[in-house]
């Protein structure tokens, strides 16, 4: 995962991923969705590798750009969206431990290309 400092909006929970700020850190998280990272006080936002910059969005709009057998052309407002969010805010104060789950669990893969949608058979 890696971490970016975030400016929440007007109710401190969410955040827009804006890719042109630099990555504050990363940390390694095991196959249970745990980490451990030390930050200094302040809001963050905690994205995947596909998240930090636009690579995984420009590879998607390229390779789903025209329909498909059994998928629709990528939802471009759907993956701008995907790319920036509105994400969930962290917010440590000063002497704070937090502790954060994120599970991480693995999708059908009739299902895991985001803002395409998949209209084809699905096995028994």
């Amino acid at each position: 995962m890696y971490i970016r400092t975030a400016r929440p909006d007007s109710t401190g929970r969410v955040a827009i991923n804006d890719i042109q700020q630099p990555v504050l850190d990363s940390i390694l998280m095991n196959s249970d969705g745990n980490g451990y990272l030390v930050l200094p006080a302040g809001n963050y936002i905690f994205l995947d590798r596909d998240h930090v910059d636009e690579r995984k969005y420009r590879e998607l709009l390229r390779d789903h750009a025209k329909p498909a057998m059994y998928t629709e052309p990528i939802d471009t407002a759907c993956l701008r969206r995907w790319l920036h969010g509105p994400f969930g805010v962290l917010t440590t104060v000063g002497g704070d431990t937090l502790h954060v789950e994120y599970p991480m669990y693995g999708q059908c893969p009739w299902y895991s290309t985001p803002c395409v949608h998949y209209f084809g058979p699905l096995p028994p």
